[in-house]
């Protein structure tokens, strides 16, 4: 299964840490490919041509008045092209793939597609620790640490804290606690595709909620964050 590495080609700390992440790869003998995302400068508004969602996450940042949140809205839209990007690229290839953020390591050879659905996410164990900024929700380090997880890929409970929270159309249904590290099927991105074209386009890590996918999770992780996480969705 090929794994995408997506990192901000020129940028000196995404390239180093691109460098550690292809280092793990090749230690746990993955299949990759280096890929260099979009960012504001490169974003080409053609390329998936669709609105906003309306009342979404995406579109606060277009319209809010703070200046510095309103600058953060092509990253934002940056971020979901280079999702879409990859969900185009796993219909093409007709094949499941795994999308990586450039500040992750894998810890474990590759898994398998066996028993996912749509979506999974690969890095649960780092998901609610630093240098993630959802360790900084109480409750919802203290679900990761409470709950019983199942060996293996298993669907994401009800009872998951990480709820959608804007008033659009997908309000109160469970969300991927980030984009880090998550495998797709075929039928997965179709999916995505099909949503972010009928309905519009959202903060990557919001539109990839229970709705818009089946959402699994495999546990333990075979991926985990890098020490410095340069967090360039909030500014390049």
């Amino acid at each position: 299964m090929k794994a995408w590495v997506v990192y901000v080609n020129g940028h000196e700390l995404s390239e180093k840490c691109m460098r550690k992440t292809v280092d793990s790869l090749i230690k746990y003998k993955w299949d990759y490919e280096v890929v260099s995302g979009v960012t504001p400068n490169t974003l080409d508004e053609s390329e998936f041509p669709y609105k906003d969602l309306p009342e979404g996450r995406l579109e606060s940042f277009r319209y809010n008045n703070n200046r510095s949140e309103q600058k953060k809205y092509k990253i934002k839209k940056s971020c979901i092209y280079n999702n879409l990007r990859f969900a185009r690229e796993v219909v093409k290839r007709n094949e499941s793939m795994i999308f990586l953020e450039h500040d992750v390591v894998v810890t474990a050879p590759p898994p398998s597609d066996i028993g996912v659905t749509e979506f999974c996410f690969l890095n649960i164990d780092g998901a609610f620790k630093k240098p993630s900024v959802l360790a900084d929700k109480p409750r919802l380090v203290e679900w990761y640490n409470k709950h019983p997880h199942r060996l293996g890929v298993t669907p994401f409970p009800t009872n998951y804290p990480l709820k959608y929270y804007k008033r659009s159309r997908y309000h109160g249904y469970n969300m991927t606690p980030g984009t880090s590290a998550y495998m797709l099927t075929v039928k997965g991105a179709k999916r995505l595709l099909r949503v972010a074209e009928s309905y519009g386009l959202e903060q990557s890590d919001f539109i990839l909620n229970e709705q818009t996918v089946f959402m699994q999770y495999i546990y333990p992780s075979p991926v985990k964050f890098q020490k410095i996480n340069p967090n360039l969705s909030h500014g390049l």
